[in-house]
């Protein structure tokens, strides 16, 4: 598909929702809100969604299963006018619950979904990115490498909900992502006394400086043990998914850049800036732990639970 003034206002728009969707969305998240944020944002997200499923339109596909030139990817233009109309409707309503559902689901069905298939090949942004370098990098890529991506976004989305935890499942996750870093590490440059004191150090640095860090007491979210139970109760936070994220990334980015520059491997500074970044993601990892193990200890006699602010 060619580039033409119809498809550029379209991708741009519907680019720009993406950028923008997750702030109006979820800018009321926690306690502390902000609903001129979540407005301005909000007004600007849904201008940007009416102009791209308006210009959709015009737009026409001869190569996929069409009617007239109409995919069934079509189909999401009556959706967005339809989830809009029914967002609005609930606000009016009073119905605040209904109308965050309604919009987050539109932003992932319609940004999410329906803009990964714009990736696909035969299709504009498609043919771009696999016939480019980072393409043929992706292209590249072991299947199983998406497969465990996958399952270290799913991991990360079930930290960003409030949930229970025993004390089991609570230090799962950070031990698990600190033997995929240190893996990494050692996969890449080998199990030295070097890369294993480096990573050590900066694994310990980053959880003490979590430590040592103030505890905020205007924190939007609290983390609470109960000792009866003994259960924590979290609040849910994105702080995890972003550490998981960069912990995968330095390694999927580093064995690139090995397969691409053999040499790098025996590169003492790009070997100790990449060991050290590693430790320190999965040392933040390990503090933020260690501050929620901190909760267990008896606060006093007469309570039955812990609690203390945990910042998120």
């Amino acid at each position: 598909m060619q580039m033409s003034p119809v498809i550029a206002v379209h991708m741009t728009a519907a680019l720009l929702a993406i950028a923008t969707g997750p702030v109006a969305l979820w800018a009321r998240k926690g306690a502390t809100q902000r609903p001129k944020l979540h407005r301005a944002f909000g007004y600007a997200w849904v201008s940007l969604m009416l102009v791209a499923a308006t210009s959709a339109i015009f737009i026409r596909d001869y190569r996929l299963p069409n009617i007239a030139g109409y995919t069934p990817i079509h189909v999401l233009i009556p959706v967005v006018y339809f989830s809009l109309l029914g967002s609005f409707r609930a606000l009016a309503q009073g119905n605040i619950v209904r109308h965050k559902k309604i919009m987050q689901g539109l932003y992932v069905g319609a940004c999410l979904v329906a803009g990964g298939f714009t990736l696909l090949p035969g299709r504009y942004l498609g043919d771009l990115l696999w016939q480019s370098m980072p393409g043929h990098i992706l292209a590249g890529t072991p299947v199983w490498v998406w497969g465990l991506l996958a399952v270290l976004v799913l991991a990360g989305l079930s930290q960003t909900r409030q949930r229970s935890a025993g004390l089991a499942r609570v230090a799962l996750m950070p031990l698990g992502m600190a033997g995929f870093s240190l893996y990494g590490a050692v996969s890449a440059f080998g199990a030295s006394t070097t890369v294993l004191v480096a990573w050590l150090f900066a694994c310990e640095l980053a959880a003490v400086l979590v430590l040592l860090a103030k505890t905020n007491t205007e924190a939007r979210n609290q983390a609470r043990y109960d000792t009866d139970r003994r259960q924590f109760e979290l609040p849910g936070s994105w702080v995890p998914m972003a550490l998981i994220l960069g912990i995968f990334l330095i390694k999927y980015a580093v064995g690139v850049s090995l397969n691409m520059a053999p040499a790098l491997k025996t590169n003492p500074d790009f070997t100790l800036a990449v060991v050290l970044l590693s430790g320190l993601f999965s040392g933040i990892f390990a503090g933020r732990t260690l501050r929620l193990l901190a909760l267990t200890r008896p606060k006093g006699k007469t309570s039955s639970s812990s609690q203390a602010i945990f910042n998120t």
